[in-house]
């Protein structure tokens, strides 16, 4: 006995240890609704039935199991162990069905909810969980789309409970990760218990089923104690047209994991596994959707910052500075000291695309990630806001020539950006990529000239000849090297005679397959190079 009790606590420390890296803190802050400080969770001395059991969770989390093989279908799925509420069975109901998961491909996050008897803190938890895992699937290649739950007896009921509140937050939000949804594509119960709290033992008046509720997979048994909740919850699903595959087989009991030695744990994997990859398949097409992961809704401020607060920075130049990047769902969470404005010159809160002037084309840019990382190092106080005036393909003659390009008068349109801007705070400094439409040999020989008098226009245009303005280099995988090459020297020797111009180093940043536009993580590197360049200004 004491031999057995040695192993399981070492196979719980290793296991913990090998996790570390991948160990995501719910709330970095505050826990809503908890008293008692943050602290690791206990292990009980109950090791019944070879069993880790943890209570005393203070600290929510999820652990982070990627599969070694993907199976390409970009899903993630938290996993929510059981425990009556008053622990959580955090290998049989946790690291072992996150593991079954990554042996068929999936993505799985192990939830440490609050345990013991805080029903409303775990209900918090799981919350934010969905949402911080969205947050989050840049990081771990996810779809927004496909992150979906399993629960176990309590854990069931948990993720029943969160499948069907989707539109009501249980907490105040904390940060911009709450401006995400908390909504589960799909959800797997089993063994679920406590669904049954309604009268004459009918389903959980704190569920909420709508058209949103999402597809469920029900797993239990006849001679299970609970077996009544898997009864009543599909008989909901089915009330209210939701898709929903039910099972219910004569013997299992509960509480059985995947645990061999019991029939229906043998049973429901297989079942299970067929059914994710219907919930899962990889869907090729929606990657190729430029606007898939576009805010569906802007979002004004709930007040203006005063205007000697605002730091302002005008976005200008063709393509590359426009955003041609996809946007995923990390450039789409909104701060409340990054500003920007919409078509209608309206302040908003800044969520990529910022761009608005080709509909058509306009993807992620630098600038959301150069205000964020910003933010890191300026007063609390000072928020940022971002004026894009960019569009795709035009000329620095064209800027100088004021040319209507796109149905854009390119100079006009930045001086009536930078007079809105005025009214709103201080114009800090110009953030300008642009030279791939001059890269040939006629245009190059003009360009450190052409350069000199566009840089004087806008300074004189802000009013500030001291006006910083930050200026990126050309991408260096462009099939014509050579030309690029020569804008880039021309531009990093116009800036030994202009002390008030930085040039932004693109060396290794990646295109996205075109040989012309960044992708995504090298706009979002380009962003924080910006603001780098940025705070020297400061400095200087």
């Amino acid at each position: 006995m004491k031999f057995a009790l040695l192993a399981i606590s070492l196979f719980f420390t290793c296991l913990l240890s090998a996790q570390t890296e991948d160990i995501i803190t719910l709330w970095p802050d505050k826990v809503p609704n908890e008293s008692r400080p943050k602290q690791l969770p206990r292990q009980t001395d109950n090791t019944s039935n070879n069993v880790i059991r943890l209570t005393d969770v203070t600290n929510p989390t999820l652990t982070v199991f990627k599969p070694k093989h993907s199976n390409g279908s970009k899903a993630g799925i938290i996993v929510c162990p059981g425990g009556g509420y008053g622990i959580l069975a955090i290998d049989k109901e946790g690291y072992e069905i996150a593991e079954w998961l990554n042996n068929l491909g999936y993505t799985a996050f192990v939830l440490q909810y609050r345990v013991p008897k805080n029903q409303k803190g775990a209900s918090q938890d799981i919350q934010r969980a969905i949402k911080v895992v969205r947050s989050k699937a840049s990081e771990f290649d996810l779809d927004t789309k496909k992150i979906g739950l399993i629960g176990f007896s309590a854990g069931g009921h948990l993720s029943a409970l969160a499948s069907t509140n989707a539109t009501t937050s249980f907490y105040e939000p904390q940060d911009a990760i709450d401006t995400l949804s908390s909504k589960s594509n799909f959800t797997m119960l089993i063994y679920p218990a406590y669904l049954d709290k309604g009268e004459n033992k009918t389903i959980n008046p704190d569920f909420s089923l709508d058209k949103n509720t999402p597809p469920f997979f029900i797993f239990g048994t006849a001679d299970d104690q609970y077996g009544n909740s898997s009864f009543v919850m599909g008989q909901a699903l089915r009330d209210n047209k939701t898709p929903v595959e039910l099972h219910v087989y004569p013997e299992g009991g509960h509480g059985y994991g995947l645990r061999k030695g019991n029939v229906a744990a043998e049973i429901w994997p297989k079942l299970a596994e067929k059914w994710l990859k219907k919930m899962a398949k990889p869907a090729e097409k929606a990657k190729q959707d430029r606007t898939y992961n576009f805010p569906k809704a802007e979002v004004k401020p709930k007040a203006l910052p005063k205007k000697k607060d605002v730091w302002v920075f005008i976005m200008a130049g063709q393509s590359n500075m426009a955003g041609r990047g996809y946007v995923e769902p990390q450039d789409t969470i909104a701060s409340s000291r990054v500003l920007t404005i919409n078509k209608n010159n309206d302040i908003v809160l800044a969520k990529e695309p910022l761009h608005f002037y080709e509909p058509k084309m306009g993807g992620l840019d630098s600038g959301l990630s150069f205000a964020k990382n910003l933010l890191e190092e300026i007063p609390e106080n000072t928020s940022v806001l971002l004026i894009p005036t960019a569009v795709g393909g035009s000329s620095i003659s064209q800027w100088l020539g004021d040319v209507s390009h796109r149905d854009v008068k390119l100079l006009s349109n930045f001086k009536e950006k930078v007079a809105l801007a005025k009214k709103y705070g201080k114009v800090k400094g110009i953030l300008w990529h642009q030279g791939e439409s001059d890269a040939n040999p006629k245009k190059i020989p003009q360009h450190d000239e052409n350069l000199t008098v566009l840089f004087k226009t806008f300074r004189k245009s802000v009013g500030n000849k001291k006006l910083p303005i930050l200026v990126g280099e050309l991408g260096r995988y462009s099939k014509k090297v050579a030309l690029w090459s020569q804008m880039n020297s021309i531009i990093n020797e116009h800036a030994k005679g202009d002390q008030y111009m930085w040039v932004i180093k693109t060396d290794d940043l990646v295109d996205k397959g075109d040989a012309v536009h960044f992708n995504s993580e090298s706009q979002r590197l380009l962003g924080k190079r910006y603001a780098e360049a940025f705070l020297k200004t400061i400095k200087k």
